[in-house]
């Protein structure tokens, strides 16, 4: 059975843990950056996925975590594709406005560890949110 959810992630802390998941697809992508994964968010965007989760649901800028996961559907829109694509470029814009001239910098691994957390805590929050949950049972 095809699964019409998608977590697109380059955490392996989200990786590990939806995995093995019956209801949800993951694209993991550990090389790409916080940025790559919006551009591979938007380009699923354009051939029919639908945002499940705002690009930038959290309250770190793009330039102080390298690690993002978004959620996608098959089925449901939130949103129309236009504004889906409206809110995935100017979180794209966001990134490359707070990553100008600015090199990656070299975190430690804790702190590594530490943003992987803050990313798969803000994914699970919005995955555990009541109206989002009910829609992922009602696909069961």
């Amino acid at each position: 059975m095809e699964k019409i959810y998608l977590l697109l992630s380059n955490n392996p802390m989200a990786a590990e843990k939806y995995r093995e998941d019956r209801d949800i697809e993951l694209s993991y992508h550990e090389e790409d950056s916080f940025r790559d994964v919006l551009v591979r968010a938007r380009d699923l965007i354009h051939r029919g996925w639908h945002l499940m989760t705002h690009p930038q649901a959290s309250n770190l800028k793009p330039n102080q975590c390298p690690y993002k996961t978004v959620f996608l559907s098959k089925g449901r829109a939130a949103e129309s594709e236009e504004r889906e694509i409206e809110l995935i470029e100017a979180a794209i814009a966001a990134v490359d406005k707070f990553t100008r001239g600015m090199q990656a910098p070299r975190w430690t691994e804790k702190a590594l560890r530490d943003f992987q957390t803050v990313d798969l805590s803000v994914i699970e929050s919005a995955l555990n949110s009541s109206l989002l949950h009910q829609m992922i049972l009602n696909h069961q």
